[in-house]
């Protein structure tokens, strides 16, 4: 049979103030420890996740201020290339209207030009029929005498080129 003896006795008190101890020593500050350690873990779980929410706030943020500086590059770009447009097309304009102007100036300077020669042609022929004329008369009429025979030249001459002209 089993016999009790005090040895045992001592034991069990033994194991039970070793367990008394341990429960105040280190059971206690252990599951403190443990419940603090899950407290902090889900705090920083739940940190995380506002984190990762205002990163993700954040970024579309950011795409849509991609988006909007994008779009206003390509305003911009639109912008650039019509102005540009309008302002070839001024210059083109400008440049054809001096054209115009330049020719115009051209066709003034040459019909004054051209009126001036024939103005010179109507003299030197004057001059030159009354020098033939002198030398066929062999006398020199008064400048008044001449400056008709020269207008009644000039005016059959004048008359036969224009029916050559014509006849042309």
């Amino acid at each position: 049979m089993v016999s009790i003896d005090y040895t045992l006795i001592l034991v069990i008190i033994n194991f039970v103030i070793l367990l008394i101890i341990l429960k105040k020593l280190l059971y206690k500050p252990i599951s403190k420890y443990l419940r603090e350690r899950d407290q902090q873990i889900k705090n920083d779980l739940e940190q995380a996740r506002e984190k990762r929410k205002e990163s993700e706030r954040i970024l579309e943020d950011q795409k849509q201020l991609l988006f909007e500086a994008r779009q206003d590059a390509k305003d911009t770009r639109e912008e650039a290339i019509t102005h540009a447009k309008l302002t070839s097309e001024e210059i083109i304009k400008g440049a054809h209207k001096h054209k115009k102007d330049i020719i115009a100036d051209a066709q003034k300077v040459i019909s004054t030009e051209v009126e001036n020669a024939k103005e010179k042609i109507k003299e030197e022929i004057g001059q030159l029929v009354v020098s033939i004329s002198e030398k066929i008369i062999e006398k020199k009429l008064d400048s008044k005498n001449d400056t008709e025979l020269i207008k009644k030249i000039i005016k059959t001459g004048s008359k036969k080129q224009k029916a050559k002209r014509e006849s042309d």
